[in-house]
């Protein structure tokens, strides 16, 4: 990875990680849980990912990481079920998740320094697919713009493809640190 992108994700993430904490104190009610759990999983990941840039964990690198990218998946089943009403096209969606987590192989996302060791990359462009069709499909309001859902999800179609414009090793690293700048951007001006 660039060393200057490196310094600049890390910047990102750790501003974003203190705003999380910022607004997570301040916020005395929770009304959507399943984005405040979805944020948690990502504001975690992008911390951990952020630091097996700069360190070697055997334990990080290969389970830690890993566990977390198929809780990220998984974790759109019950935002699904929470927020969406079931049409046709999401539900088809929802199976093509389903499918994602019975076919993930860990092995497949061990890092070193931010780096798959053996990309799937079949595994990534079905992700890249299916996430895509669950955007478009989603009926919830949408995390980015809630009050314009066809931007939010163009935003959201935008974000999982930007990943694809670095080495698919690279993938998950600029996927992470592109959700955490949205989520930087959309908290900061609260």
């Amino acid at each position: 990875m660039n060393k200057h992108l490196q310094i600049i994700y890390t910047l990102v993430v750790f501003v974003s990680f203190i705003i999380y904490i910022c607004n997570f104190k301040s916020t005395k009610v929770h009304k959507n849980i399943p984005q405040i759990i979805k944020y948690f999983i990502m504001c975690i990941s992008s911390v951990i990912g952020i630091y097996s840039l700069y360190k070697t964990n055997k334990y990080i690198n290969k389970y830690i990481l890993p566990l977390l990218i198929f809780l990220n998946v998984g974790f759109l089943l019950y935002v699904s079920l929470y927020e969406n009403k079931l049409n046709i096209i999401h539900l088809i969606s929802i199976i093509g998740l389903v499918y994602l987590l019975f076919t993930f192989n860990y092995k497949n996302f061990e890092l070193l320094n931010g780096n798959l060791l053996y990309p799937n990359k079949s595994w990534i462009y079905q992700f890249i697919f299916i996430l895509g069709l669950w955007f478009i499909s989603s009926s919830g309001k949408g995390w980015i713009t809630p009050n314009y859902p066809l931007i939010n999800k163009i935003i959201s179609c935008l974000i999982l493809v930007y990943p694809l414009l670095f080495p698919i090793q690279e993938f998950f690293i600029h996927r992470c640190a592109a959700l955490v700048v949205i989520y930087m951007i959309l908290n900061i001006t609260k």
